[in-house]
């Protein structure tokens, strides 16, 4: 659970710094090699989020709505830092019970 939550604010990072620091040095300033270096990087550490949440639900960790609840917030901008304030929530939980 602990990579999990790791993998979802990296995956939010990267997604962020694609946006907002690759995409306008891209278009804004004529650099495309920002886009070339993050665009990769964030994919890579989306699929890592993915293979993770996958591995963690087939080992009985999730439930499949905690899975799917996972997968639509690494879909959206900032959603990377919500999954990982909520996974945070719910491994203190489960450290309490």
């Amino acid at each position: 659970m602990r990579s999990l939550r790791w993998f979802a604010l990296a995956e939010g990072v990267t997604l962020l710094i694609l946006f907002f620091i690759a995409m306008p040095l891209k278009y804004g300033m004529g650099l495309p090699i920002a886009v070339s270096i993050m665009g990769p990087l964030h994919g890579v550490t989306f699929m890592m989020f993915v293979w993770i949440v996958i591995r963690t639900w087939a080992e009985g960790l999730l439930n499949w709505q905690y899975a799917a609840r996972l997968f639509i917030g690494a879909m959206i901008p900032f959603g990377g830092f919500v999954n990982e304030r909520w996974l945070r929530d719910l491994i203190r939980q489960e450290q309490t019970t």
